[in-house]
């Protein structure tokens, strides 16, 4: 029998990240709830609010509960996403996060939880709610430092200053903060979304025990989608990426670096010429898990004529995106 939506989780999986508190690599475990949804719901490039529903909050316990059933039985890290703020009582009321730090105790080998939230809803208490196991982390969605960028491209409703004062409450709390950062927002040439996100995370490696390079994709649904159907839009470059990991890595060694590489080698998604698609995602999977810059760097020797025509780009991007030409 099929479960109801508002009964199960809208993802659940196993994967291996980094764990900087022990230096190496353990598994950690994804799960999706659904819940309202975020209520800011006015950034350019996101549609995950078109995955929220009407459910109550024993529907959200009821998800977690299920979700927890094929967690690992070895130590691990746990993610708890909503597509939203984890921390906005309109999704999670504080009785039912509360009772999910409970849920969470519970389970010993939880060696590490992390919420994604927007900065607006961090405070003291909510922390408190859930500084219940060994290692606490919330997750920013900052997508860059630039105030300019973020207001008029991504509409993401929030300042520098606002994330700032967020993440100095995380890590007076205990807590550590992870921040995501985009790489290739709308209306960026791809040589200015390097170094953007390569600017940025010099701003936040302060603040940021792990920095997520989120390689920005086209969602159903959103303004982004318009753009790249009129073609006025194309996901990041591959080659962009490896350059950006390595270039954040490079200049901010203690700090993890992190990207999740989603719909990778697809048209909507970040790619390069389809032939070195794979090669290059996995190479970055692997570095997500290991923060060993070598195998990356090797990328540069791959004999694939579109890495050619993507330092084309960026040689001319002056020329073509420049105002002053």
């Amino acid at each position: 029998m099929t479960t109801p939506k508002n009964k199960a989780p809208v993802a659940s999986w196993l994967d291996y990240d980094f764990f900087p508190e022990e230096q190496k690599a353990i598994k950690s475990f994804t799960v999706i709830l659904r819940t309202v949804g975020c209520q800011w719901r006015k950034c350019t490039m996101c549609g995950y609010w078109h995955e929220s529903a009407d459910v109550t909050q024993a529907d959200i316990l009821t998800q977690l509960e299920r979700g927890l059933r094929t967690s690992p039985e070895e130590d691990f890290i746990l993610k708890i996403f909503t597509s939203g703020s984890f921390l906005d009582e309109r999704e999670i009321s504080r009785e039912t996060r509360k009772e999910i730090a409970r849920m969470v105790k519970k389970k010993e080998k939880i060696k590490k939880l992390i919420v994604e939230t927007r900065p607006e809803f961090i405070n003291d208490e909510k922390i408190g709610d859930l500084n219940i196991v060994e290692h606490l982390e919330l997750a920013i969605g900052l997508e860059t430092a630039d105030d300019f960028i973020r207001s008029k491209y991504i509409n993401k409703g929030f300042s520098f200053e606002d994330y700032k004062t967020a993440a100095e409450v995380v890590n007076e709390s205990g807590a550590t903060v992870k921040t995501y950062l985009l790489l290739k927002p709308p209306f960026i040439s791809e040589k200015r979304a390097i170094e953007d996100v390569i600017k940025s995370a010099a701003l936040v490696a302060s603040y940021s025990s792990t920095i997520s390079l989120n390689l920005c994709n086209v969602q159903k649904y959103t303004p982004l989608e318009d753009l790249w159907k009129k073609g006025y839009y194309r996901p990041p470059w591959l080659w962009s990426a490896v350059e950006a990991i390595k270039e954040i890595k490079r200049r901010n060694a203690n700090v993890v670096v992190m990207s999740d590489p989603v719909g990778a080698g697809h048209i909507r998604g970040p790619h390069n010429c389809g032939r070195c698609d794979t090669e290059i995602t996995d190479t970055i999977k692997n570095f997500n898990r290991t923060q060993d810059l070598s195998a990356v760097e090797r990328l540069e020797g791959i004999n694939c004529e579109c890495r050619e025509v993507w330092h084309a780009l960026l040689k001319f991007d002056d020329f073509l995106f420049g105002s002053n030409v």
